[in-house]
């Protein structure tokens, strides 16, 4: 559930984070901030210091919206060889299927993009390369 707030005063987000919201811990407006569950008349930020303006209407809570993943058809691939390519998958979207989502999953969607001629190539995930 979200909570709204309209801006009274020129101010920077963070500014105002704290003042109404001052039952929290400043730890936990931080953490809302940057994990990017706050909105400024309905655009998602995580910039502390972004320009708020007397009538704009500031909402922590809510969350952001990606892409349905059955709107997918294709996925960016950042590298490609024989031996091995690189997507970039969006958030939200799972990598490999399970029980209940067995088709809209990147490796999936990158099977459908890659095959040809009725031959769907062999695909292993292998990393993440933005995880130790």
């Amino acid at each position: 559930m979200s909570e709204k707030f309209t801006v009274k005063t020129e101010d920077k987000l963070l500014n105002f984070l704290f003042l109404v919201l001052h039952t929290w811990s400043k730890k936990k407006v931080k953490e809302r901030l940057k994990s990017a569950t706050v909105a400024v008349n309905g655009e998602h930020t995580t910039k502390h210091d972004f320009p708020l303006k007397a009538g704009d209407i500031v909402e922590v809570g809510v969350a952001k919206k990606h892409n349905k993943p059955n709107e997918l058809k294709t996925l960016e691939i950042i590298y490609q060889d024989n031996e091995l390519i690189a997507i970039n998958k969006p958030a939200g979207l799972l990598s490999v299927g399970t029980k209940q989502e067995n088709k809209q999953h990147a490796l999936a969607i990158l099977r459908r993009q890659l095959t040809k001629n009725r031959k769907s190539p062999d695909l292993i995930p292998v990393h993440r390369l933005d995880r130790e």
